[in-house]
């Protein structure tokens, strides 16, 4: 959909939307009088941009001392997809493959194979995410919009930091916006999956915990919001830590508290689902490094 949607678009609308994109840091509607100063089009011809991307709702419209408007989620989906899709990050968005807290997640094809493109949708539909944030981020948006924006380029930073200390997440591949591209990992997630014999799940637990560690210990952050919905569980059965933008640094006050909470979550999953033991206090200390190996 998103994607017959870009391409529905010119040039000249493509314009506009981003004129009203930007402005939106002064204006909670932007004045129609100034998008046709940036614009440049005559006001006919603006009049038939508008009300195409107002059909499409990429844009709302309000009506009173003045006549102004702002960017919907969609259109700036389709601005975000625009991009990289000109930097070849992205060349079709595919069918959408979840819908969750942290966003919609849509398959996609990349310059080498699938890939996936998350669109962040936090500040809507998880209020207490948002709440959260605020005792750890700075200048905080109240804005839903800039919010969304802020997840994206924090989970994309973090992810590659992830990665390049050989942690197991997926590749990022390109973020703009509130979209990040990252590699498509071929498996379910980790409450999807039933059985395991008890080799299996250690080996399964032991990726998740180094990943933890090498988290802690050589990018400085805790992931802060981990349970089996973040997992994903290859094929290969090797383990995959996804949804990263709620991580703490391990400074934070709340970054133990968090920590603790990440382990608990884990290791009461693998204890009922796969009758697969593991002390807390003796993970805490390997995720923190202060014990050399895995048992």
């Amino acid at each position: 959909m998103l994607e017959e949607t870009l391409a529905a678009l010119d040039a000249e609308d493509l314009r506009v939307l981003s004129i009203i994109e930007s402005l939106r840091d002064r204006f909670e509607y932007v004045p129609l009088e100034l998008i046709e100063s940036r614009s440049r089009l005559p006001p006919a011809r603006l009049s038939t941009v508008l009300g195409k991307l107002r059909s499409m709702r990429l844009v709302d419209f309000r009506v009173g001392s003045f006549t102004g408007y702002t960017i919907t989620f969609k259109g700036l989906d389709v601005l975000a997809l625009h991009s990289l899709k000109s930097r070849g990050v992205v060349k079709r968005l595919g069918d959408r493959i979840g819908a969750g807290k942290e966003g919609d997640v849509y398959l996609a094809e990349g310059p080498e194979g699938l890939i996936v493109v998350k669109f962040h949708r936090g500040g809507v539909r998880s209020f207490r995410k948002v709440k959260r944030f605020r005792g750890y981020v700075e200048d905080l948006p109240t804005d839903w919009i800039e919010y969304a924006k802020l997840i994206g380029e924090r989970e994309y930073k973090v992810m590659v930091k992830l990665h390049e200390a050989k942690a197991m997440v997926p590749k990022p591949l390109g973020w703009n916006r509130h979209a990040v591209a990252q590699e498509y990992i071929e498996g379910v997630e980790l409450y999807k999956v039933k059985s395991l014999d008890p080799q299996e799940a250690l080996a399964v637990l032991n990726s998740i915990l180094e990943t933890l560690r090498i988290a802690y210990t050589k990018v400085g952050v805790v992931h802060g919001d981990l349970s089996e919905y973040n997992v994903l569980v290859s094929n290969s059965l090797e383990a995959y830590i996804i949804d990263w933008p709620q991580y703490v640094y391990v400074e934070d006050p709340r970054a133990e508290l968090l920590l603790k909470r990440d382990l608990e979550y884990i290791l009461r999953f693998f204890k009922r689902r796969f009758g697969l033991t593991r002390d807390l206090e003796w993970a805490l200390k390997f995720v923190r490094g202060e014990l050399i190996e895995s048992s």
